[in-house]
């Protein structure tokens, strides 16, 4: 399962980096643009898995809350915030070329659902390239979302909650602390008990 979410990561990947190879050569943009949002692309791709791996890592392992912490930093200079009403974290900056989806582009999984089945990624990774009303600027906007997965073998099910510990946007860093885990009788979408594991999420 693992190898087969890593290729269809990796063809998730090569597809928007055709177009945005497409759009530089549409909008007649120099090279260097180009290749400053490729490079500015992959790069805030590889530190939104690596938040993502972080975070399932530490769900799976802490067991004490406050114990287990990690701060990483942010690569590129933008703004990087919780959105506890989708139990996201959104990590935006501005680019050079301009860069627009109709929609956003996911980039580790075929399955945007709320809930998945046990063995499908917890969090659903995406980009959208907008240009916000009135500016001049293009923005490309990553999303980790992370969701319920239910296990109806053993009729139950386990989600990651993000909450906020400290400020929820900043422009720097994302510091990730282990808050503890409950579970909710019956609390799962196959009416089995829902195992949650509680991340606390601070921006600087």
């Amino acid at each position: 399962m693992k190898a087969q979410t890593q290729a269809v990561t990796m063809i998730m990947i090569t597809g928007v980096i055709i177009a945005l190879v497409g759009a530089a050569y549409m909008w007649g943009k120099p090279m260097i643009d180009k290749r400053t949002t490729l490079t500015q692309f992959l790069s805030a791709t590889r530190f939104m898995q690596t938040l993502d791996k972080k975070i399932v890592e530490m769900a799976g392992t802490c067991t004490t809350p406050g114990a287990c912490r990690e701060t990483l930093n942010l690569p590129i200079g933008g703004i990087i915030r919780l959105d506890e009403e989708n139990n996201s974290i959104i990590y935006e900056f501005r680019v050079p070329q301009p860069m627009i989806t109709r929609d956003k582009v996911l980039l580790n999984t075929i399955d945007n659902g709320t809930v998945a089945r046990y063995g499908e990624t917890p969090a659903v990774l995406s980009v959208l390239g907008y240009k916000p009303p009135g500016s001049n600027a293009y923005t490309l906007r990553f999303a980790l979302r992370y969701r319920e997965l239910d296990n109806d073998q053993i009729n139950k099910g386990y989600k990651i909650i993000l909450q906020k510990d400290g400020k929820a946007s900043g422009n720097s860093k994302v510091l990730i602390t282990y808050m503890g885990s409950a579970v909710e009788n019956k609390g799962a979408a196959n009416k089995g008990d829902l195992v949650i594991t509680k991340i606390g999420v601070q921006a600087m």
